[in-house]
C-alpha cells in the first residue's frame, strides 16, 4: 500500500467515524476494514459502540502496519542509493590520491 493510499484510508476513517447514523457507520467501517485488511471485531454480532471501537482500532493497526512497511521499503531503497553513492565517492577519492601520487612522482623524477 502506498503512502498516498494510506492517507486516503486514514481520511476516510475520520469521515466515517463522524457519521451520525449508527448502521451506516457500521457498514462503512466493515467495508473499510475489508479494504485495508483489518480483522473484524470479535464480538461484532452485538453491533454496539464497543464493537465499532474495536473495529476502528483494528483499522488503525492495519494502517499503522502498512505505514511501517512503506517506511521500511523507502529506507531500503534509500540505503541502496546511499551505498552506491559511497562506492562512487570512494572511487573518486582513490582516483584523486592516485593523481596526487602521480604528480609527486613526476615532480621527483624531473628534478
Amino acid at each position: 500500500m502506498t503512502n498516498k493510499k494510506i492517507e486516503e484510508y486514514n481520511q476516510r476513517l475520520v469521515e466515517v467515524n463522524k457519521m451520525e447514523n449508527f448502521e451506516e457507520r457500521k457498514r462503512q467501517l466493515k467495508e473499510l476494514a475489508r479494504q485495508v485488511g483489518a480483522g473484524q471485531a470479535k464480538y461484532f454480532v452485538k453491533g454496539n459502540e464497543d464493537s465499532l471501537s474495536e473495529l476502528t482500532d483494528n483499522i488503525h493497526y492495519a494502517l499503522q502496519t502498512a505505514s511501517m512497511i512503506d517506511m521500511c521499503r523507502t529506507a531500503a531503497k534509500n540505503y541502496e542509493i546511499a551505498s552506491r553513492a559511497t562506492k562512487i565517492a570512494f572511487g573518486s577519492a582513490l582516483a584523486a590520491w592516485a593523481a596526487v601520487l602521480a604528480m609527486v612522482l613526476i615532480a621527483a623524477f624531473t628534478r
